[in-house]
C-alpha cells in the first residue's frame, strides 16, 4: 500500500513539475516523508526521478535549450552539490531548512513585483554561477534545487517552451553531479531502493509527459506568475516542514 501511495504521489508531483518545469521534489517530499521513507532515500528519489522524466523533455525540445547559459548554472552547481554532500550533516537540517525557505520564499515574491527595463537576458554571468551554486548545494541537503533556477529563468522572460527546456536540461546535468556527489561521500542509500525507485522512476516519467502536454496551454504571463507562486509556496513548505 505504501509503494501504491508513494507512486501515485510522484506521478501527481511531477505532472506539476512538469507543467511548470519544476516543483517536482518540493511537492513529493513531504508525501514520501509522510510515508515513512528516510531524507537519504527521497532526496535519492527525487534527484533520480527528475533526471530521467527531463530526458524526454530535453530529445523534445532541444532546439530552445541556451547551452551557454546551462553551462554557467553546472558550473556553479558542481560545486555546491560537493559542498552540500559533504556539510550537510554540519549544520542541523531544520536549521537549514528554514533559512533556505525563507530566503527562496523572499525570491517568489520579488518575481511577483513589476520590473522596468527588464531584458530577455537576465541576470548576468556571475548571477547564473552563483544561482547554480546555491541550486547545487540545496540538491544534495535539502532537496530543494528548483526553485533558484526557476526564478532566474523567470527574469529572463523566456517563452514557457525554452524556460521548461532549459530546466529540463539544468536538471539533467546538475542530478547526475549531485547523485555522483552523493555516491562519493555515501548519501545514498545501501538498502532499500529496490523494489521502490524503478517503480517511482516509471511515476514521474509518466506524471511529467502529461504536465508538459499541458504547459503548452499556458499563456507565458500566466505562467510567469504560476512559477513565482510555486516559488514562493516551496520556501515556505520547506521553512516549516
Amino acid at each position: 500500500m505504501d509503494l501504491l501511495l508513494a507512486g501515485l504521489a510522484v506521478t501527481a508531483s511531477s505532472l506539476i513539475g512538469g507543467a511548470t518545469g519544476f516543483a517536482t521534489s518540493l511537492l513529493s517530499t513531504p508525501a514520501l516523508l509522510l510515508l515513512g521513507y528516510d531524507v537519504p532515500f527521497v532526496v535519492t528519489v527525487n534527484l533520480a526521478a527528475t533526471l530521467v522524466s527531463r530526458i524526454l523533455v530535453v530529445c523534445r525540445s532541444w532546439r530552445a535549450i541556451e547551452p551557454k547559459r546551462i553551462g554557467l548554472l553546472v558550473a556553479g552547481s558542481a560545486p555546491g552539490a560537493v559542498l552540500g554532500a559533504v556539510t550537510v550533516g554540519a549544520v542541523p537540517v531544520h536549521v537549514l531548512r528554514v533559512f533556505a525557505g525563507v530566503v527562496v520564499a523572499l525570491l517568489g515574491l520579488l518575481l511577483l513585483v513589476p520590473v522596468t527595463g527588464e531584458t530577455r537576458a537576465g541576470p548576468g554571468r556571475a548571477g547564473h554561477v552563483a544561482t547554480g551554486l546555491a541550486s547545487g548545494y540545496l540538491a544534495t541537503s535539502v532537496s530543494l534545487n528548483g526553485p533558484p533556477v526557476a526564478a532566474l529563468l523567470s527574469t529572463a522572460n523566456l517563452p514557457v517552451r525554452a524556460f521548461i527546456a532549459n530546466l529540463a536540461c539544468y536538471f539533467i546535468s546538475t542530478n547526475l553531479i549531485s547523485l555522483a556527489a552523493l555516491a562519493v561521500t555515501g548519501g545514498i542509500p545501501r538498502h532499500g531502493l529496490l523494489p521502490v525507485l524503478p517503480v517511482l522512476l516509471v511515476a514521474a516519467i509518466v506524471g511529467n509527459q502529461f504536465g508538459t502536454a499541458v504547459s503548452s496551454r499556458v499563456p507565458r504571463k500566466a505562467f510567469k506568475y504560476v512559477v513565482a507562486g510555486l516559488v514562493v509556496v516551496s520556501g515556505v513548505v520547506t521553512a516549516v516542514s
